[in-house]
């Protein structure tokens, strides 16, 4: 029997701070417990994810939903049924994104939440895309997602504890010093700026 079956990629792109700032977006998810931080749309967006978890679960073209949650003790408590709430909004994600957690003493849930999301999305989802603990005390990312394009607009941004103002990733050697591990799932396409990276310049990095 022929196989009609089609295997979508996503593109990953990182942009500057100014990029992402001036893009058209709806649909914020915020990590407050009082507002939705698990959202199903066509498009979505967060920001400032520093020791909590983000990210996404996505059917190219068809569905995807976004999240955001706080490190706290509160999620941890939670974590099955965020579980349930993530993988009953889309039920048979084919791919998938993770970012955040941060080592700091004053988040002693962060390492351990965003390993917990990342073993479940690993057993559950096909392929997986992973930026996994931002290296600088300084650092955040904001992240946009459009199903229409199936692309991940990322802005990292990082300094030093005594530098004043914040740089974004702009090369391939930024984003490596900016994670303590990151893999780009087998299909993704990863873009910083307008330039495609592509496996034989990073093999470490690429499934």
């Amino acid at each position: 029997m022929e196989n009609n079956s089609i295997s979508f990629t996503s593109k990953i792109r990182f942009v500057e701070r100014h990029i992402y700032s001036i893009m058209d977006k709806k649909n914020f998810i915020d990590f407050a417990h009082s507002k939705p931080n698990i959202l199903k749309a066509d498009e979505f967006y967060s920001e400032e994810i520093r020791t909590c978890t983000g990210g996404g679960l996505v059917n190219p073209y068809h569905e995807a939903e976004g999240f955001h949650l706080w490190d706290d003790l509160t999620n941890k408590r939670n974590f099955p049924h965020l579980i349930n709430s993530l993988f009953r909004f889309v039920k048979k994600p084919e791919r998938g994104l993770l970012v955040g957690s941060k080592e700091l003493e004053k988040s002693p849930y962060s390492i351990e939440q965003f390993d917990k999301f990342k073993k479940v999305f690993l057993e559950r989802v096909k392929d997986v895309s992973i930026f996994q603990q931002h290296t600088f005390p300084c650092s955040e990312t904001h992240y946009h997602y459009s199903l229409d394009s199936d692309t991940w607009t990322l802005c990292t941004r990082y300094k030093n504890e005594k530098e004043l103002n914040y740089k974004s990733v702009r090369s391939l050697e930024a984003l490596k010093k900016c994670f303590k591990y990151i893999s780009i799932a087998k299909g993704d396409r990863l873009f910083i700026g307008r330039k495609e990276i592509f496996p034989s310049e990073a093999p470490e990095i690429f499934e």
